[in-house]
């Protein structure tokens, strides 16, 4: 389970920073509700950039999927003109 620690906890013991490569934790203002911030390990930060720019690649190869299948609905469109 994740930590979770109030932004005064955070300032008056600032060695909770200090956190191994694979944990992490939230910081949040309690009275509020409002989470101020996600403190992530090396490993978990690492492993969440290359989820991101899979995501990102992903989202490119979409992109380029469908401006394919409406160039080809284009063409095909064009195919019976007479020509």
């Amino acid at each position: 389970m994740t930590m979770v620690y109030g932004s005064r906890e955070i300032a008056r013991n600032p060695s909770l920073l200090r956190i191994d490569s694979h944990d992490s934790f939230i910081v949040e203002d309690k009275k509020a509700h409002k989470t101020l911030g996600v403190y992530l390990g090396t490993e978990l930060a690492n492993e969440f950039f290359k989820y991101q720019k899979k995501q990102e690649l992903l989202a490119s190869a979409h992109k380029i999927k469908t401006e394919a299948s409406k160039e080809l609905e284009f063409f095909d469109g064009t195919d019976d003109d007479g020509l």
